[in-house]
């Protein structure tokens, strides 16, 4: 035993020592804790110093009934280990991932302490930064990930979500760790058993996110064409199930409860049948708030309706009136048939326009950075310049056959896909927005080092000497 634990203790000495030459020398291990302790410290005021009302200034408060769903939920699991308040009147609603972390945060500190809660997220998303560096160091180099970690360290909606109950955060690390562990496991001559790593942490993402359900399968393909390739199809079809097997271990527990408690399967919430319509009601555009605007119209008879009549009107009691037209369904199965109904309607009688709203909600994912700060004119521009990075660094990936190019491309167009289906938001873009970044940092470096190189071409001597030569004839 002592044997194994002095091993033990030789093979972390060891790789400690190695790290700087891993790093590029041990500035670069300074600059990252420097640039790790500034996320920790940015996200850490901000959970202690949490904003009254973000958003204040728009029709919706920012985030705001899923910040108090969350906030609610967390209270009821650590009081009496309910999911869900008496008042309310569909808590599955809402993912689980947010609410179990808080939860857990309370039973470790003994109380619902909001502030040990959000500040355990800002520590989260202090090691998401770090994670950030690791995946855009694989990309392109280690500037390439001081670069990426900086930028992701003062990105401003990851420091305005660490001072709410939201699960964009969590899933961002989540998200940023299931992919830099996804590529981890396919480098040559890693066990098998690393694909259980990516298959939790994926896992561990749809639990917070549900639009990430779908990526359990698609991983598990991705795993089974990378090994088959390199390897074997025994191997591969090995590496699949571990993917697949340990991203539905993390689900089942929730689910078997959905199950006995809402007596139908329900994988992870019941919000479906809700996106599904307000997706699929062309006179709102496929939008919350335009479908919100509609349906008080529709409901009330006005033709006008005031922001502040949108503002102090409940979403779910206007999606209740719509579910009663089948008051033989629940309201979750009654939404989800009238937004089957809705799709063929509107498709068919407008399908030119209903693809333009599609292709329109796709862009909503993207047209903002989410968040109050993001929305400033300036935070805009910054945002566009790193979405602009971000496909020359994808492009570059791509050109030169990188395998993460594949596996990065397909997470980013699926749930830009999704959005454009369901639901489409700014914040949506959060939990990609680790990787994006990662990506316009090494699109960053790619662009420098092709002008570094050109300029080098230019000044080169043998060039000058040709020029001269030409000159003098």
């Amino acid at each position: 035993m002592r044997m194994s634990f002095a091993g033990i203790r030789a093979t972390i000495a060891s790789w400690a020592a190695g790290l700087p030459a891993r790093h590029g020398g041990r500035w670069t291990l300074f600059a990252l804790a420097a640039i790790v302790a500034l996320g920790f410290g940015l996200r850490l005021y901000k959970a202690t110093h949490p904003t009254a009302n973000p958003g204040a200034d728009s029709i919706v408060a920012y985030q705001g009934n899923d910040e108090v769903a969350y906030q609610e939920i967390a209270k009821a699991l650590y009081r009496d280990g309910h999911y869900g308040t008496p008042e309310m009147a569909h808590p599955t609603d809402w993912s689980p991932g947010a609410p179990f972390v808080h939860a857990s945060v309370y039973y470790a500190t003994g109380g619902v302490h909001p502030d040990a809660a959000r500040g355990f997220v800002a520590l989260l998303g202090a090691i998401m930064v770090l994670l950030v560096y690791l995946l855009a160091r694989r990309l392109a180099g280690v500037y390439a990930g001081l670069g990426a970690a900086l930028l992701a360290a003062i990105y401003p909606t990851f420091i305005d979500n660490a001072g709410q109950y939201v699960s964009e955060p969590i899933a961002a690390f989540t998200l940023c760790g299931a992919v830099l562990s996804f590529l981890w496991a396919s480098d040559p001559g890693r066990s098998l058993w690393a694909w259980a790593v990516p298959g939790l942490l994926l896992g561990a993402t749809a639990l917070t996110r549900p639009e990430y359900l779908m990526f359990g399968a698609v991983f598990a393909l991705l795993a089974l064409l990378r090994v088959t390739r390199s390897r074997q199809l025994k191997l591969g079809v090995a590496a699949a199930a571990l993917v697949a097997v340990s991203f539905a271990l993390v689900l089942i527990p929730w689910t078997a409860r959905n199950y006995v408690v809402l007596d139908k399967f329900v994988p992870v919430t019941t919000g479906g049948g809700k996106a599904l319509f307000v997706a699929t009601y062309y006179p709102g555009d496929g939008r919350q708030l335009p479908t919100k605007r509609k349906l008080i119209e529709q409901f009330t008879g006005e033709s006008s309706v005031s922001d502040m009549q949108v503002a102090n009107t409940q979403m779910s009691d206007l999606l209740d009136r719509v579910a009663s037209r089948y008051p033989n369904l629940d309201r979750d199965a009654a939404l989800a048939r009238i937004g089957r109904e809705n799709f063929r309607k509107y498709f068919s009688e407008h399908p030119v326009g209903y693809t333009e709203m599609v292709l329109h909600k796709m862009w909503n994912v993207w047209r903002r950075g989410s968040g109050p700060t993001m929305r400033a004119p300036g935070w805009i521009a910054f945002h566009y310049s790193i979405l602009a990075l971000a496909i020359v660094g994808l492009a570059v990936l791509a050109w030169r056959r990188r395998w993460e190019a594949l596996v990065i491309g397909v997470l980013i167009a699926g749930i830009t896909v999704l959005g454009g289906l369901l639901l489409a938001v700014p914040r949506r873009n959060v939990p990609l927005m680790p990787i994006v970044l990662a990506l316009a940092a090494a699109g960053a470096s790619y662009i420098w080092i092709a002008a570094a190189g050109w300029i080098a071409e230019r000044r080169s001597p043998k060039r000058a000497r040709v020029h001269v030569a030409s000159g003098s004839g």
